[in-house]
């Protein structure tokens, strides 16, 4: 494994953030986070392995480890289960497209407008159920809900920081951004790391669709 560059990106660290964010709110899970833990995250997301199979993986590795009353201390305790579940979900990927190829032209142009249906829908049901504490940023919302109905490029960035700023004041997000950086090792406590864990903890708190993935 390679240890994650000092240009991981946003990317990366959104998808390193994901799963520990995970880990902590489906299981209530916390442990020290060292820099080889974080050597296994950035393979992962090196590999382009689907968060769904992570936590699928993850889900299996608490379930098993739980019976035993052995504790999940590091992210390495997932490795083996994750590379399990990825040669299984590659193998049927490979099937997949095997019986792909004796259908119709047109497969990938239904498959893009899944897709497109997908991200229309979860942009619909966030609208449907509009969060109050972000009255202030409803238009910036709107407006990239219109780039996603018009298929033309979503952009966030501008949004995501207004986001941040909003709740700069927090007590609940101070708390949980300290409780993270504290389980951080110290070479891993950047701030790009601590910016990206405040604006995915408020995307998964008001269910902000994630129409970048």
């Amino acid at each position: 494994m390679n240890n994650p560059p000092a240009n991981t990106g946003n990317e990366g660290y959104d998808f390193i953030i994901k799963v520990i964010q995970y880990l902590e709110n489906s299981f209530k899970i916390h442990f020290f986070i060292t820099p080889k833990d974080f050597d296994v995250l950035y393979h992962w997301y090196e590999k382009r392995i689907p968060l769904r199979v992570i936590e699928e993986s993850i889900v299996a590795v608490v379930e098993r480890w739980t019976q035993k009353n052995k504790k999940i201390s590091s992210f390495s305790n997932f490795y083996y289960q994750v590379k399990k579940d990825f040669e299984t979900f590659l193998q049927l990927q490979v099937g997949a497209e095997s019986k792909s190829r004796l259908t119709d032209s047109m497969a990938g142009d239904r498959e893009n407008e899944n897709v497109f249906e997908y991200e229309y829908t979860a942009w619909e049901n966030f609208f449907n159920n509009f969060p109050g504490d972000l009255a202030a940023l409803k238009e910036d919302f709107e407006r990239i809900f219109q780039q996603v109905k018009n298929k033309e490029k979503v952009e966030a960035v501008p949004v995501y920081e207004k986001l941040v700023d909003l709740f700069k004041e927090d007590e609940t997000l101070k708390l949980k951004v300290a409780i993270f950086y504290r389980n951080l090792a110290p070479e891993l406590r950047k701030p790009e790391i601590e910016n990206r864990y405040r604006l995915n903890y408020l995307r998964s708190k008001y269910n902000i669709p994630d129409f970048e993935d």
